[in-house]
């Protein structure tokens, strides 16, 4: 800001409040001269070249910062000096050729700055005096910039009645905001619509504090190309030979949204109905791992308690939000996969709380997916991008407005023919639990499953005792040496 205070340039102090330009009709990030004079009032104000050089070495800084996993110790002097730097390099006209002409600014913010404006806007979200700097990191400020350099917003307004068609377009747009670099088919999704209201318990305040990173849109995972679908339905096909119409409709539905060209992955609710130990949950878990999805089971058989699904109201002690919000924080996506495991057990809900499936039609439903409303944050919810799937031993004791949110598909028990691949499925997972390389357990014999009947649970018991059994006879301390 000295080489602007020495070019006898300022800005003014109401310029950084992202929502006073568009409400008010003012211009956006306009240079003023310190001591306005009488010869030169026309000519255009730019950014001098000093100026920019300092801009875009703080800019550079961020980009190693990021680069490098150090954001997360910046404070929020360092992530509002960047975000700042941000803002006028792609809004402001500047001395320096590269980035004088509004096509080179748009260019420099949506191939560099969008991206690293959501990354440290997230950092700038987690500090201890975030609510002081809320327009920088809502999503506020980087969407006017964003509306700014696209050449919709803030033209010259003079003629009166073009003025309120400009407000009209720029909500429109300022509705969703543009996808951060490098995510081209996947875009982003604001998950927590603020304002959140602020609470009084110090406890519930940090909690708060902790969520507020999804004000910021988050990214959504994008729909595989119609090559990578088929891949995913050949592994499952391969690991569950039995589950062939379970495979099956899972390829009508991911196939028709690839080669329609949907750009976001979000799948139909889905109800799998089978005996126990058939492997439902654990084809929900490999279709999440294989479609790399962030995956939350939810263990719903005998559960009266509606908190798993709703979070708990402020001022209880613990109290959070839902656990659907907690999947998406900890994944930094607005896309996962959640298991409904046992639905057809949800018990009676206490007078405490609201009924079980009532809550999970409000999540299944699209139009009340999209709002949603947490108790604990008091703000609206997006959940419009998360895959529900359920798990069930039968279907007589479904509420039929409730099932009728499914796509109900029954998972045949496993075939003798199949005991061999699902030992070794049972016995990769085991790897996987263990942060073992998959190779290195051994697989049992298979004179000790073949002709039996046996489910995944009794399968999974008896390679577990195998295992145990194997260390023991070949890993003991005397045998090594």
């Amino acid at each position: 800001m000295e080489h602007l205070k020495q070019a006898g340039l300022r800005l003014p102090r109401e310029a950084w409040k992202p929502r006073l330009p568009h409400a008010e009709g003012l211009p956006f990030l306009k240079l003023h001269r310190i001591c306005p004079g009488t010869d030169d009032s026309d000519r255009p104000l730019r950014l001098p070249i000093g100026t920019v050089a300092s801009l875009r070495a703080c800019v550079a800084t961020a980009v190693a910062a990021h680069r490098e996993d150090r954001l997360q110790a910046w404070d929020s002097t360092d992530c509002l000096s960047v975000l700042r730097s941000i803002a006028m390099l792609s809004s402001l006209e500047s001395e320096t050729r590269e980035l004088r002409a509004p096509q080179n600014r748009k260019d420099f913010f949506q191939g560099l700055c969008q991206g690293l404006w959501s990354a440290v806007s997230e950092q700038l979200a987690s500090t201890p005096d975030a609510e002081d700097h809320e327009g920088f990191w809502d999503g506020s400020l980087q969407r006017l910039v964003a509306l700014h350099v696209s050449g919709l917003a803030f033209v010259d307004q003079t003629v009166t009645s073009e003025r309120s068609e400009v407000n009209r377009v720029s909500a429109s747009i300022l509705s969703e905001p543009e996808p951060p670099a490098g995510t081209a088919r996947a875009g982003t999704l604001q998950v927590v619509r603020g304002p959140i209201p602020t609470a009084s318990n110090k406890e519930d305040a940090e909690t708060i504090r902790i969520y507020k990173p999804l004000l910021i849109p988050q990214p959504v995972a994008s729909m595989p190309s119609p090559q990578e679908v088929d891949a995913v339905l050949d592994a499952l096909a391969q690991e569950f030979p039995w589950a062939t119409n379970v495979v099956s409709e899972l390829g009508s539905m991911m196939k028709a949204r690839s080669l329609f060209g949907v750009r976001e992955l979000c799948l139909s609710p889905v109800l799998i109905v089978g005996y126990p130990g058939s492997g439902k949950s654990r084809f929900v878990r490999r279709l999440a791992e294989h479609l790399k999805l962030p995956y939350l089971p939810l263990a719903l058989g005998g559960r009266t308690d509606s908190k798993l699904l709703s979070g708990t109201s402020r001022g209880w002690a613990g109290g959070e939000p839902t656990p659907l919000l907690r999947l998406m924080l900890q994944h930094k996506s607005a896309s996962g996969m959640v298991l409904l495991d046992e639905i057809d057990k949800v018990g009676e809900t206490n007078s405490n709380g609201a009924p079980a499936a009532s809550l999970l039609l409000g999540f299944l439903e699209p139009e009340t997916a999209a709002r949603w409303h947490d108790g604990f944050l008091q703000a609206t919810c997006n959940f419009t991008r998360l895959t529900f799937w359920a798990t069930a031993n039968s279907l007589k004791s479904m509420p039929a407005a409730l099932l009728s949110r499914f796509t109900v598909l029954y998972m045949p028990e496993p075939r003798p023919e199949d005991m061999a691949v699902l030992v070794k499925g049972i016995t990769d997972d085991i790897a996987r639990e263990w942060r073992l390389p998959l190779e290195v357990l051994p697989l049992p014999p298979r004179s000790m499953y073949e002709g039996a009947r046996l489910n995944a649970r009794e399968l999974r018991r008896m390679v577990m005792q195998f295992l145990s059994d194997w260390a023991t006879e070949n890993l003991r301390p005397e045998r090594l040496h």
